[in-house]
């Protein structure tokens, strides 16, 4: 019988740090009424519960406010008297003074068995939060947990290095701020496609409990706490604007990345930042006017054949060239098709049509070595740009003979700027795109086909969580996407679902540059290398 855990979110209203004390009380209150209710394992409270989110000082509570050890006291005895695990949102205080924004894993015995301190501080975080800088999974009598805060999901390394250290559901504690018209318009980013992207690239399951309502008359929270499958997909969840627990049984099995992971290719998330060489890209001088271009993706079903793919091709580019597009993207060609692309008589013909276009062209081709590799090609107008042999396996036994290329990603200088490409399954490994970017790459080309996970939650993802852009080429699908998405994850361009057509936005590679998320936040200079060593040794505990 499948082993599950009953997990309780409570989404709270929000109470400025003034009124911490009721906000304690009006929690615990809620703790009780959903224990009568429910029964469950275990609690998961938002960011800072108590006392507040934005608590407006480094050193010094309100007066009158009690302190964050006699609040840990009350939640406690409330973990004690109902014999439940809570995973509550806290900000404790800081072994140098000052404070940390925590997580703390209150046992059924009413002990604090697990703490976690959130590295990847936003905005005014800094001000009076300092940073942790480890990745801790805690042992429970229903199975192995991770716990992340807020902005860590935007990290692609967070989560993954509590999968690799064995989590089997990871709970985000988390204030996710928005801001709308109605209530029923909040949104974010977070519960659009970051951690969605998240639960899917490493194949674990994700809960999350946000606040809701409005905290210091100017942070308005989105709500929509939710569980999040190892698929992606969200399978329960609250709306904006509604006070009550999320109750949801969770299954106990270990994390299962869908791709197979090979860290000996990303050598260069652990570099020292100070050597990185994105960080030699973001002080060029750049006219923004003479950086504008325009990318074009194609949404298509691959033909069985090279010789039927190059007209389709040929029409494509000399339409996009009319549009002004610069470069255009094809999708992958499936590998069932991998004898009916002749690669040399292919790549001589995208040749001779970005010559006489003046567009560059970016397709995929298997390789006549052997049993062929898959390679995704970038031809201009004066010959090839660059090659990449796909690195990564998509899952299942038909793959498991495919053979793999063996270069680290690549970065390559285009007319558009510094492009770096992804082929197939490389984009569901957040090393790969991640590694481009901290190898200079403004633009991120990805060839894909049909996937078994959503693309476009994964390509505006790799956009956001690398501030760069994405432009992505697949089949006409219910997962397949053709779309291009700017540094900030917003959608440039996306073909109808299940259309066969082309579609283009204008990009400037200055965008890209601006690698600082909100004042004080930067996913380049804010990473911590040192602490990624779960992700970079050659043999770990999941995703072998």
């Amino acid at each position: 019988m499948e082993r599950t855990a009953r997990v309780a979110l409570l989404q709270l209203r929000a109470f400025s740090v003034d009124q911490a004390e009721a906000s304690l009380a009006h929690t615990l209150k809620m703790i009780d009424e959903t224990v009568a209710a429910d029964r469950p394992d275990i609690f998961a409270l938002p960011e800072v519960t108590y006392p507040g989110y934005f608590l407006g000082s480094r050193d010094n509570l309100p007066t009158g406010v009690i302190s964050p050890s006699e609040a840990c006291e009350q939640i406690a005895e409330r973990a004690r008297g109902h014999g439940v695990y809570i995973a509550a949102g806290l900000a404790l205080d800081a072994p140098d003074g000052g404070f940390t924004n925590s997580a703390a894993l209150f046992g059924r015995d009413g002990a604090i068995i697990g703490r976690y301190d959130k590295t990847f501080l936003w905005h005014f975080d800094n001000k009076w939060f300092a940073p942790g800088d480890a990745y801790p999974v805690f042992e429970t009598d229903f199975g192995r947990i991770g716990m992340l805060i807020c902005a860590d999901g935007r990290m692609p390394e967070i989560a993954r290095s509590l999968t690799l250290n064995g989590a089997q559901i990871i709970f985000d504690l988390t204030a996710w701020v928005s801001g709308a018209r109605r209530p029923a318009a909040l949104s974010t980013t977070q519960i659009e496609h970051l951690m969605r992207c998240r639960a899917a690239e490493n194949g674990v399951w994700i809960a999350c409990a946000d606040k809701c309502g409005i905290e210091a008359e100017s942070i308005v929270y989105a709500g929509q706490s939710c569980v999040i499958s190892p698929r992606g997909e969200i399978v329960a969840s609250l709306g904006p604007d509604e006070e009550r627990a999320l109750v949801f049984d969770i299954p106990i099995v270990d994390a299962q990345p869908p791709i197979l992971r090979r860290p000996e290719l990303y050598d260069v998330l652990g570099y020292p930042t100070e050597s990185l060489p994105v960080l030699r890209t973001l002080t060029e001088s750049i006219v923004l006017p003479d950086e504008e271009r325009r990318i074009a993706v194609v949404q298509m079903k691959m033909p069985p054949t090279g010789d039927e793919f190059l007209p389709l091709a040929t029409t494509h580019v000399e339409r996009q060239a009319l549009m002004d597009a610069d470069v255009v993207v094809f999708p992958a060609t499936p590998s069932r098709y991998r004898h009916a692309y002749d690669s040399a008589s292919l790549l001589a013909s995208m040749q001779r049509l970005a010559s006489a276009t003046g567009v560059m062209i970016a397709f995929v081709a298997w390789e006549p070595d052997g049993d062929g590799r898959r390679a995704m090609h970038l031809v201009g107008p004066k010959g090839v740009i660059a090659q990449h042999r796909q690195t990564h396996k998509p899952p299942g036994e038909r793959f498991a003979a495919m053979p793999m290329g063996d270069d680290i990603c690549a970065v390559v200088q285009t007319p558009i700027g510094r492009v770096g490409m992804m082929l197939a399954a490389d984009g569901y490994v957040p090393e790969v795109a991640r590694s481009l970017m901290l190898r200079g790459a403004e633009f991120i080309l990805w060839c894909s086909d049909d996937p078994g996970i959503p693309m476009d939650i994964v390509a505006r993802t790799r956009a956001e969580e690398n501030r760069v852009f994405v432009a992505c080429a697949g089949a006409p699908t219910a997962n397949g996407a053709a779309l291009i998405a700017d540094p900030g994850g917003r959608l440039l361009a996306i073909a109808l679902a299940g259309e066969e057509l082309a579609v283009g936005a204008e990009v400037n590679r200055a965008l890209a540059h601006l690698k600082e998320r909100a004042p004080g936040t930067d996913v380049v200079r804010n990473r911590q290398p040192s602490t990624y060593g779960a992700i970079t040794r050659a043999l770990t505990a999941v995703g072998r």
